[in-house]
């Protein structure tokens, strides 16, 4: 059995101080099939160009820019442009512990 893909999507506006350390966690999580969607939200500062390194780094990572809608409508694109047969929000300004992707999906899939 394949473990099933979770579109992680995480809106982005400014975020430059805290959106490396973001990203940072989502791509050391312990389950690995995932879908990185990251959403510029018509950012002014440099949170596009930490975006974009990730992107660089790992494959799993797509940057979507667009222009400055809010968060629910960066959200709204995100789960647009997903795959993945869950979706997982994280917030630019917070981090995720190692396994709770794994947990999360181990929990949905009983």
């Amino acid at each position: 059995m394949t473990n099933p893909l979770v579109s992680i999507i995480v809106p982005v506006y400014n975020a430059q101080n805290s959106v490396a350390r973001c990203l940072e966690s989502i791509c050391s999580q312990t389950y690995q099939e995932l879908e990185i969607i990251v959403l510029n939200d018509g950012s002014t500062d440099d949170s596009l160009a930490i975006c974009e390194q990730f992107r660089a780094k790992d494959p799993r990572v797509v940057v979507i820019s667009k222009e400055n809608e809010g968060l629910s409508l960066a959200r709204n694109a995100g789960m647009r442009a997903a795959h993945g047969k869950y979706l997982q929000f994280v917030d630019s300004d917070d981090y995720i512990e190692p396994t709770f992707t794994a947990r999360m999906v181990e929990a949905a899939e009983k």
